[in-house]
């Protein structure tokens, strides 16, 4: 039997922040069929609960203010929140380095807290899973002052809420849903897995929990629960839409500013092939845009270099998952890629240095969200080969291009499918045009070209701001 009791559904609870700009839509459940009032922003909305106990009221668009409430009252019942501000939300989400906390990072002490800290709001999603989607979250999570609470919160997903309130002169919302040695596959929803050409004992799977629960469960339960306890030594954690459907889908359409994506290292760990990674990646984009609006703007945070140093221009997956989510970015005016290859630490998955990368999401999430003028550094644009070289065009960036360390670009590899053989080879480059131009071996007709093309490379162009240049895998015209 439905639960009786009238309530409001997480997110909406004391000290929520609401997107300002955006219809607000309020969740709740009370006895089935019941009749509710619910009051916001001066407005009373008169709705009735569904057979389930479910209800919902939409109410119109709201500036920037603090101090709102929301009172719900059916018969005798009243639920409310207090303390609600109307501002900037912003969702984080993704594996290790996102759920990677305050207390961890590398910080100045001046830097572990801040004036600005009263004016964000955290809501921390608790580490859940779930066959199919749910309308509810399993543990409803509340809202905690960052002045209080920030210690251990997402470091990245903080830091970069704080540049943002700096900038935008409101009151923050930062919701963090992550969870670490997790796969992508782990937060699509059923029809991303579908779109991204999941497995199809995958998806008979999915069909079969939302079709027959209790049937499923008792055929596939004990098997999933096994895979994702005992993880397999590479790739970490996979469990198909579960994360989605316990941690994601519950926020329904709740209003947001933006959207932090920084996840990867399970797919490479799992040696994800470019193809298979964006498929995925771009398949999450649409599908979460679906349920929260329709232009969210998605900051995707690239891999940092990891792993052992090279001396040869061989193939890599974690090259490969940020060739991936270059390419995603770029082909999605709402996306922008953060790089962060300049400040990884290769002999540790974690880095600790992440006021860098959240300066730089902030950034991003600034010029895709406010459409601010900002500059996000150098961005590689084609490459076409003229005579003995390939010519590399780069747009973006503040002042020329500089090759930090050397005086020379690198390291560059051109690469060649004569024959049906991938041959790659280290190639010399100079800066020239505005642009780069790497030099083609003799004998060689290139078909692709490759910046920084390896799990822990040593890369070192940067534009005049320190900004980096980040790796890329592009065909040659």
């Amino acid at each position: 039997m439905a639960d009786a009791r009238l309530a409001l559904d997480a997110p909406f609870s004391d000290g929520a922040v609401l997107q300002r700009g955006l219809p607000v839509t309020v969740h709740g459940r009370a006895a089935p069929r019941a009749s509710v009032s619910v009051t916001f922003a001066g407005t009373t909305k008169p709705v009735r609960a569904d057979a389930a106990g479910a209800w919902q009221a939409v109410f119109a668009p709201q500036r920037a203010a603090t101090g709102a409430s929301i009172v719900a009252r059916s018969g005798t019942q009243m639920a409310q929140a207090n303390g609600i501000a109307i501002g900037d939300v912003f969702l984080c989400s993704g594996q290790s380095n996102m759920e990677f906390t305050m207390s961890e990072a590398t910080l100045r002490p001046e830097d572990r807290q801040r004036g600005i800290d009263g004016a964000l709001h955290l809501l921390s999603i608790a580490h859940d899973q779930a066959r199919i989607p749910r309308t509810t979250f399993a543990q409803p999570p509340t809202w905690q002052s960052a002045s209080i609470a920030r210690s251990e919160f997402s470091a990245v997903c903080l830091l970069a809420g704080r540049e943002l309130a700096l900038k935008s002169n409101v009151q923050v919302g930062l919701i963090d849903s992550s969870w670490g040695a997790t796969a992508i596959e782990s937060w699509l929803p059923p029809a991303a897995l579908v779109a991204a050409g999941a497995p199809a004992d995958e998806i008979r799977t999915i069909e079969a929990f939302r079709s027959d629960p209790v049937t499923a469960e008792a055929r596939y339960g004990a098997a999933l629960d096994t895979r994702w306890k005992r993880p397999a030594e590479k790739g970490g954690r996979i469990g198909y839409a579960n994360l989605y459907g316990a941690m994601i889908a519950p926020l329904k359409d709740f209003g947001l500013a933006g959207a932090l994506w920084y996840q990867g290292e399970a797919n490479a760990g799992r040696g994800d092939s470019v193809a298979a990674y964006r498929a995925k990646l771009a398949a999450m984009l649409q599908t979460w845009r679906q349920q929260f609006r329709r232009d969210l703007p998605f900051v995707i945070i690239q891999l940092a270099n990891f792993g052992p140093l090279s001396n040869k221009p061989d193939d890599n997956a974690w090259a490969r998952v940020r060739e991936a989510q270059r390419q995603v970015a770029a082909a999605d005016p709402r996306a922008a890629l953060v790089v962060t290859i300049d400040v990884g630490e290769r002999l540790f998955i974690h880095p600790p240095l992440k006021l860098p990368v959240a300066q730089r999401s902030a950034r991003a999430l600034a010029k895709l969200t406010w459409s601010d003028p900002l500059d996000l550094g150098p961005e590689v644009r084609s490459a076409r080969q003229a005579g003995s070289f390939v010519n590399i065009a780069v747009a973006g960036g503040t002042g020329s291009l500089m090759a930090a360390s050397w005086g020379r670009p690198g390291p560059f590899a051109l690469c060649s499918e004569a024959a049906g053989n991938n041959t790659c080879a280290f190639a010399d480059a100079e800066f020239a045009d505005g642009g780069i131009r790497v030099a083609v071996p003799a004998g060689m007709t290139p078909d692709r070209v490759r910046y920084c093309y390896a799990g822990a490379p040593i890369c070192n162009i940067f534009d005049g701001a320190g900004m980096p240049l980040g790796p890329f895998d592009l065909a040659v015209r």
